[in-house]
């Protein structure tokens, strides 16, 4: 055996005992779960500096410190494939042996003499992991930012959801001509929005504890109910299209329509004399002759039937006028459109999209919530037992 490695014979029995020997790479590196944050493969192991810190809280403790605990609290462990430590505690824990250190110790074990290393710390003696806030400051504003963000993402998740539903709830309530089942498919669309939209929240909660089968079968649900509302919503989009090109259809039919009458009525105007004088003005000649008692002559009766010709002429003009500002009307509120016309996307790529905002947002911002204020990161820490105890 090299003196390097009976430099070594404190850390690398509790190695040993802690059952931690693959965890480290070639470079004595190894990552596993943080015991104070919980943080998958966050907390860095090194036999090089003999420290242990961690990357999320800022953790840090000599590495014998951390041995010594973690064996005397929880007794042998497991590193998951994920990095997580599974404890494996038993009914008494016996003394610890002396634990020989093999001749094949890795070469990468600093000198000692070299870095300066401190005698290693007694068995009967260890240090308490003490916890650093130096970055307390920074977590503080990420935690303001990251909070601002998932409350935007939550409310445009939450706001694109109400849409969605909306559009279900028109589409298929639309498929049937009973009202009474119109209402109960349009609810079971609402409910497919939901159950998209959280699904997938549900997902990583399962996904997080390791809990695969469940997580399998959430995914699944999910993506049935995010399927339903993009085929709702597309056939919602799809019915307002259809009904948007017969509203346009109706307009054109009815504009040639009233062109047509215009034309008439304006042929009809045609046919009464140029000469024909206004009605106030007949009205006036004819109250005067009416006045004098001159009724019984010719020039009062061909004032009266030019009074009718003139009162048919402005009642032709009233009627064009007024068609006329019908359609200047119809033109500005934009009814007269050709069905060709239509710069709207496909409804299936609004359908895709919608869902996607609201199923996506509101799950990236229920997570980046329970993660933030630690409610995810009981998660990571569950217990789990070891195959076979």
């Amino acid at each position: 055996m090299s003196d390097l490695s009976r430099e070594y014979n404190t850390i690398w029995p509790l190695v040993m005992e802690a059952g931690l020997e693959q965890a480290f790479d070639d470079r004595g590196l190894a990552l596993v779960e943080c015991p104070a944050c919980g943080g998958a493969k966050t907390l860095r192991l090194s036999l090089q500096n003999g420290r242990a810190g961690c990357q999320s809280c800022g953790v840090e403790a000599p590495l014998e410190s951390y041995f010594q605990e973690l064996i005397e609290r929880n007794g042998p462990v497991t590193i998951t494939d994920s990095g997580d430590i599974e404890y494996s505690v038993p009914a008494a824990l016996p003394s610890r042996p002396e634990v020989p250190v093999p001749d094949n110790m890795p070469a990468y074990l600093p000198d000692p003499v070299s870095q300066n290393l401190k005698p290693p710390l007694q068995p009967s003696v260890m240090e308490p992991v003490q916890i650093q806030h130096a970055g307390a400051s920074r977590r503080t504003g990420e935690t303001i930012i990251i909070s601002a963000l998932s409350l935007v993402f939550l409310i445009a998740g939450l706001a694109a959801a109400i849409l969605s539903g909306f559009a279900n709830y028109q589409a298929f309530a639309g498929m049937v001509n009973d009202p009474v089942q119109g209402r109960v498919w349009g609810w079971a669309g609402v409910v497919a929005s939901i159950c998209s939209f959280g699904g997938f929240t549900f997902f990583w909660w399962h996904a997080s504890a390791g809990r695969w089968s469940e997580s399998i079968r959430t995914i699944i649900f999910a993506l049935a109910g995010a399927l339903t509302s993009i085929v709702g919503t597309a056939l919602f989009m799809h019915g307002q299209d259809n009904a948007r090109a017969a509203q346009v259809e109706l307009v054109l039919s009815e504009r040639a329509i009233l062109e047509q009458q215009i034309a008439d009525w304006s042929e009809q105007i045609r046919g009464i004399p140029a000469e024909t004088r206004s009605v106030e003005g007949l009205e006036t000649y004819l109250a005067e002759v009416e006045r004098v008692g001159r009724t019984a002559d010719k020039p009062y009766r061909d004032a009266q039937n030019e009074l009718g010709m003139a009162r048919r002429r402005a009642s032709l003009e009233a009627q064009i006028a007024e068609t006329r500002a019908h359609l200047l009307d119809m033109t500005r509120s934009g009814q007269v459109v050709s069905p060709s016309r239509s710069y709207a996307p496909p409804g299936w790529l609004f359908a895709l999209m919608l869902e996607i905002f609201s199923s996506q947002a509101t799950s990236i911002a229920c997570v980046s919530l329970l993660l933030l204020y630690g409610v995810g990161a009981n998660f990571s820490r569950e217990v789990r037992p070891v195959p076979g105890s």
